[in-house]
């Protein structure tokens, strides 16, 4: 097992990874069962990267429109400013599990490459409703830990470590900028 690209694991045995059997899950929570879709795992992205795997879908039809019709998936409709920019990087169609804290992403492309994956911040609050103060977070702590994983770091269930450059004001009271590292747990 092995890929050259960072926190991305590739060969055999992926169905049995943790990481899947953790997504597949909270899929199943909601509904959706892969299974019944003829689907093979390629690839499984682990922490510190949003952690799921890409999967060649047969019935990538099916299952857009089984995702399309869960409550609790909001679709990235790219027709709206905020659903184009949230799908930005996204491949065909895609769905994110409405809320916040580690939500579902769910990609579904006609052409059968799909993934799915855990966002460690979801920022939809409705159907084609979005938080943007929470998708600053996201563009933080998921886009930029899966775009350059080598600078941020896990730790548990949902610690994560990440670069920091920002303003602190000190005891004397003046302001200066620190660079260090921040995280949450």
């Amino acid at each position: 097992m092995g890929s050259p690209e960072l926190n991305y694991v590739t060969g055999d045995g992926l169905e049995h990874r943790h990481e899947v059997l953790v997504v597949k899950h909270e899929l199943a929570k909601i509904g959706i069962f892969l299974e019944g879709f003829d689907i093979k795992i390629t690839g499984v992205y682990t922490k510190p990267r949003p952690y799921g795997f890409d999967f060649d879908c047969n019935k990538p039809g099916s299952l857009l429109a089984l995702a399309r019709g869960k409550a609790a998936l909001s679709e990235d409709k790219r027709d709206t400013i905020e659903g184009k920019f949230s799908a930005g990087q996204t491949h065909g169609a895609g769905f994110r599990q409405i809320g916040s804290g580690p939500r579902l992403h769910l990609e579904i492309a006609m052409d059968g490459k799909c993934n799915v994956h855990i966002d460690s911040h979801g920022y939809v609050v409705g159907q084609g409703k979005y938080d943007w103060n929470r998708g600053l977070e996201h563009g933080y702590w998921d886009l930029l830990s899966d775009k350059a994983p080598g600078l941020f770091g896990s730790f548990g269930d949902q610690g994560q470590v990440g670069p920091m450059i920002r303003p602190v004001q000190g005891l004397d009271g003046q302001l200066r900028w620190v660079i260090g590292l921040t995280g949450h747990w």
